[in-house]
């Protein structure tokens, strides 16, 4: 099915962008600057889904737990490097009340910010729940509940990042 994973990719993220999303619209209460920043993020995880249903049809990916444990792995160091902090914790402060902009110009900073933090906060997870398999509706609702709960509660710093 030609962009079946554009459409999952979609129907996955919107949801951990809700916060956000709320956020937007409490603060600037302009419906075009809100459809704006709305169709900006869409419009890059459908980029997203299709560019990775062109790659997985290129590549047979051969399906194992030995795959999956290595993609989970990958994903929990990528959570700790100090640029998936710096993506999730600006994911966080974006999703709160902060006085907006209202213009066309800043809806379109605004939106493709966000949805490009977006996409470095939730690479490490968005690997294990491409190698899971995105035609499965239960991987779908699962990535997104993981997604949007690592965006939105906070992790304590790694020891090593601490000053002392």
């Amino acid at each position: 099915m030609a962009g079946g994973m554009g459409v999952s990719m979609v129907a996955m993220m919107v949801p951990t962008a809700v916060p956000f999303f709320l956020a937007y619209g409490r603060d600037t209460r302009r419906p075009v600057a809100i459809a704006t920043v709305v169709l900006i993020y869409v419009a890059v995880w459908a980029a997203i889904g299709l560019g990775i249903d062109y790659l997985m049809s290129q590549v047979m990916m051969p399906s194992s737990l030995l795959i999956v444990g290595i993609a989970i792995v990958i994903a929990l160091m990528y959570a700790v490097t100090p640029w998936g902090r710096w993506a999730r914790e600006h994911c966080r402060k974006m999703s709160m009340r902060e006085p907006r902009r209202t213009r066309f110009r800043d809806a379109m900073v605004e939106g493709a910010s966000y949805a490009a933090c977006c996409v470095v906060c939730s690479a490490g997870v968005m690997l294990v729940v491409i190698v899971l398999g995105m035609s499965n509706p239960l991987v779908i609702f699962a990535g997104a509940a993981v997604i949007l709960a690592y965006k939105l509660i906070p992790w304590p710093a790694p020891a090593l990042s601490r000053s002392r």
